[in-house]
């Protein structure tokens, strides 16, 4: 799994650099993003802009992201999301629950 974090003063940017978010890698992301969001205070955005393909486990970690956030206070915010991942977040209702842009 490879990804990027650019921490800035107001906002922290994971960008997950890889095509599916699946359950081939939700474990250790989850393992990441606890890790990351425990120790960051500031706005946390979570960049897919080269993800295309998702699955359960994958949406399962996002929803995990957002709850953290959500008990700091705080609304994740998902970017860059590819139509396909756009349209199954649909179909679970998860656009309802993502601040997604």
């Amino acid at each position: 799994m490879k990804f990027e974090i650019d921490k800035q003063t107001d906002k922290t940017i994971f960008k997950l650099a890889t095509k599916s978010l699946d359950h081939n890698i939700a474990a250790a992301l989850k393992a990441e993003l606890v890790f990351l969001q425990k120790e960051i205070d500031n706005q946390f955005i979570i960049d897919l802009g080269d993800v295309t393909k998702c699955d359960s486990s994958g949406l399962s970690v996002l929803l995990f992201s957002e709850r953290l956030e959500r008990e700091k206070n705080k609304k994740l915010i998902i970017k860059n999301v590819n139509a396909n991942v756009r349209d199954l977040m649909k179909i679970a209702r998860l656009d309802r629950v993502f601040d997604i842009k």
